[in-house]
């Protein structure tokens, strides 16, 4: 399969986390593309062929796109240091670059700033952005590049409060914000996209229901506020290209993110490398790869989350809890 979201899954877990996980590994599906360890790719083109150069290569493929996707599998090895090498790479082409990354928020930005001039120190940006748990392991590299080379660093996400509370009152949410709450959130959404709507909830969405809506507006709020965010940057005469970090469901099938941020970019390239289990990559026919994405970068399925259903159960009553938190009704 391609990395699908249950609705149930979906409905318990994507308010309180961003939705985008690895698949596992299939012991019933033997591969013939060898990856001995969790740090090892491989990265195809759009026609289907490794790029046996590897990132180097790619980065020489992306210099003409202004916005580069890298979908993740959150917390994978692999995933995280090729994201590293392709930015490196990519900076020593072109040094007018820009990091973005969903894993900070619009709120965010000045204490990630700070950071970056020396304001504060790593532990004091940890606790003011609440930063991901596997910040150091996977987000640290990145960042400390970009501190290093003086390249901008923009927190591209959406507020998680926000998202949250537009999951439970719709859009009607956002007229009862003061404007400086507003701003830190995407001024448009595209509402009208079966397509990605039918993905995000699989055979679990019921029509037109408003608990529905309300879920598929709270993901555009972070697809949405993510694509303006990288395209504001680009408008930005320091910067000639942004690669952004984000969750491979954002951006598969060209949709999500990446339909956003080509609708904003007046007709400038966006190109996007999405993560795929090696296992599930044979599978898939040479339409079916392009159908996926542009680039691929092939990696190791992670070890299963669950091996029992009680356990899993439990993690989504925990993940419902947190997504039910009150919200302040709208005026």
């Amino acid at each position: 399969m391609l990395l699908r979201l249950s609705g149930l899954f979906l409905a318990l877990s994507f308010l309180s986390a961003c939705s985008s996980t690895a698949p596992t590994e299939d012991s019933a599906q033997a591969s013939s593309i060898q990856l001995e360890t969790y740090y090892d790719y491989v990265l195809y083109n759009p026609n289907d062929q490794q790029i046996i150069e590897n990132t180097q290569t790619l980065a020489m493929q992306l210099a003409d796109s202004q916005v580069v996707l890298f979908g993740e599998y959150h917390s994978h090895p692999a995933i995280h240091l090729a994201q590293l090498r392709l930015l490196e790479a990519l900076y020593q082409q072109q040094n007018q670059l820009s990091l973005s990354m969903e894993q900070f928020n619009r709120s965010q930005q000045t204490v990630v700033n700070s950071y970056l001039t020396n304001e504060i120190g790593e532990e004091w940006l940890i606790k003011q952005t609440k930063a991901w748990d596997n910040y150091r392991s996977d987000y640290r590299p990145l960042v400390e590049f970009a501190k290093d080379k003086q390249l901008t660093v923009v927190a591209a996400n959406a507020p998680r409060e926000h998202v949250r509370c537009i999951g439970q009152q719709g859009l009607g949410y956002l007229e009862g914000l003061e404007e400086s709450e507003r701003a830190k959130l995407a001024q448009d959404f595209t509402t009208d996209d079966p397509a990605y709507q039918q993905r995000l909830f699989g055979n679990a969405h019921h029509g037109d229901s408003e608990r529905s809506n309300n879920h598929f507006f709270a993901m555009l709020a972070w697809d949405e506020t993510m694509a303006e965010s990288i395209v504001k940057q680009l408008e930005n005469q320091s910067t000639q290209q942004v690669m952004h970090t984000v969750g491979n469901f954002h951006i598969e099938q060209r949709q999500g993110t990446y339909s956003r941020v080509e609708q904003r970019l007046n007709g400038q390239k966006v190109s996007s490398l999405v993560a795929i289990n090696h296992n599930e990559f044979e599978k898939l026919n040479q339409q079916q790869k392009k159908a996926l994405g542009d680039y691929l970068i092939v990696v190791k399925g992670l070890p299963k989350r669950y091996q029992n259903k009680a356990n899993q159960l439990a993690e989504f009553k925990h993940i419902k809890k947190q997504s039910n938190k009150q919200c302040k009704i709208a005026n």
